[in-house]
């Protein structure tokens, strides 16, 4: 896009008029990975203000930047770079955005829910790439109203079909990424404990999910998790074009068998086509299946190809295993919720083990006044399962181990840390060769940290 153009599509004011002509190839948000040829813009976030950085930015050789009026009362303009005043940087990016949207079309599916939201979009994305090579998926966890836009900037103008991850923590949220993305479907995960800080209850997390639907074209296609009682309830006052999933209802879209290879990854069989998952828990069929009903709902079909010969995988951190040191941890670590803990729990018992199994679980963040007690329940589970032992990591967790040392597991296989630091300082007085170790906790508390350290011991990193 030219800076006339950019002008012209945010109602901003080019400063250097000298530059109208000049074009940038990209955005970004980050004056830290900025590269040449990307316009900058610079947005206030709730730690940082990129306007602090459109120096830095500049001298990396970003072509343009996007600043909010008033920047250059007060600051000199970087040198031989465009820049454009608009009233709010955000709002700018996210007009760009859905103006390029517009102008490539291609069908979006809109991928939502608590739990399994981007490793759907990741399964969704590899089905349908079996039989369209021109699909595109939003990248990492570009979910919400920063990322969302910088994931479309970066969809190629040829893209076919488009997966979108939206994801949501306010009440308002989706019903603004929505009238972005404007998708032709809706795809619902789960719902459940999750943002209740700001939501305040698993119905109007549900509802605010489901708020989607009111920016799609009517009777577009809403799929759910029948398994969810609390979503089946809202999504009835929907009506219209519901297509559900399920493993122990009756719905759309079911998986006839569930097994394992000799490898111990489950081989899934949804209408007489078997799919090859090699990743931990069996919570993952749910997201084979949303992916599958997003498959098939956007008219596609498997005829004449070999579907377990698709390689299904998931983005790191969300139930892959890593082998480091003579350890192996199942990473589970990117996210947390209640009932994320609770699946995740059940599928590690039932893991194969050979040597010792062991649980690093941190705290689940924004649960806002329940947060003591749902950590205090985490506990409790703990205790029912025969782990040789539990590390409860970060403030909350201190909850956790209390209510697991209370339901009778003994304290010496309970040990408690404030943080991911701390704990990753004194892993080795825990951790033995042939241990099997689930490690979940919330992004915020930084889990990641134990394995890098333990990884980067051994040279891997």
């Amino acid at each position: 896009m030219r800076f006339d153009q950019l002008v012209s599509a945010t109602g901003g004011k080019l400063l250097n008029e000298e530059f109208a002509q000049r074009s940038f190839t990209g955005v970004s948000i980050d004056s830290r990975t900025v590269a040449e040829g990307q316009l900058f813009v610079a947005v206030r976030g709730e730690r940082n203000d990129g306007h602090d950085y459109v120096d830095q930015a500049a001298h990396k050789g970003a072509s343009g930047i996007l600043v909010d009026i008033g920047y250059a009362e007060s600051h000199a303009l970087p040198g031989e770079t465009p820049v454009v005043e608009v009233p709010n940087t955000h709002e700018a990016m996210l007009r760009m955005a859905r103006e390029y949207l517009d102008k490539i079309s291609p069908r979006k599916a809109g991928i939502t829910g608590s739990n399994g939201k981007t490793t759907t979009k990741e399964y969704a994305a590899q089905l349908i790439g079996a039989v369209e090579p021109k699909v595109y998926r939003s990248p990492g966890n570009y979910n919400n109203l920063f990322g969302i836009p910088l994931a479309l900037f970066g969809m190629p103008e040829d893209t076919a079909i488009a997966i979108l991850e939206m994801g949501i923590s306010v009440p308002g949220e989706m019903g603004r990424l929505a009238r972005i993305v404007r998708p032709h479907l809706i795809a619902v995960t789960n719902v459940s404990a999750t943002h209740l800080q700001f939501l305040g209850t698993v119905q109007a997390v549900a509802r605010e999910k489901l708020s989607a639907v009111q920016e799609m074209e009517p009777g577009s296609p809403v799929i759910i998790n029948a398994d969810d009682p609390v979503l089946v309830a809202e999504a009835s006052r929907i009506g219209e074009n519901i297509v559900t999933f399920s493993i122990d209802r009756k719905a759309a879209y079911r998986p006839g068998n569930i097994g394992r290879d000799d490898s111990g990854a489950m081989l899934v069989t949804i209408e007489k086509r078997r799919f090859r998952l090699p990743v931990f828990g069996r919570y993952q069929v749910y997201n084979l299946l949303a992916a599958y009903a997003i498959f098939r709902t956007l008219g596609h079909s498997f005829e004449g190809i070999d579907t377990e010969a698709i390689r299904l995988s998931t983005a790191p951190m969300r139930g892959e295993e890593i082998i480091a040191r003579e350890v192996i941890f199942v990473a589970d670590c990117y996210n947390a919720n209640p009932d994320s803990v609770k699946a995740g729990l059940q599928s590690f018992s039932e893991h194969p083990a050979d040597g010792r199994r062991l649980v690093i679980l941190g705290d689940m963040l924004e649960l806002g006044d329940e947060a003591e007690r749902y950590h205090a329940e985490m506990g409790r589970l703990v205790a029912d399962y025969d782990f040789d032992l539990a590390i409860l990591v970060g403030p909350l967790s201190a909850h956790a181990a209390d209510a697991a040392i209370e339901a009778g597991m003994k304290g010496d296989r309970v040990w408690h840390y404030s943080s991911a630091e701390i704990c990753a300082s004194e892993m080795r007085e825990f951790l033995k060769p042939g241990d099997l170790v689930y490690v979940k906790g919330s992004r915020g508390i930084g889990l990641e940290k134990i394995l890098t350290v333990w990884q980067s011991e051994e040279g891997v990193i």
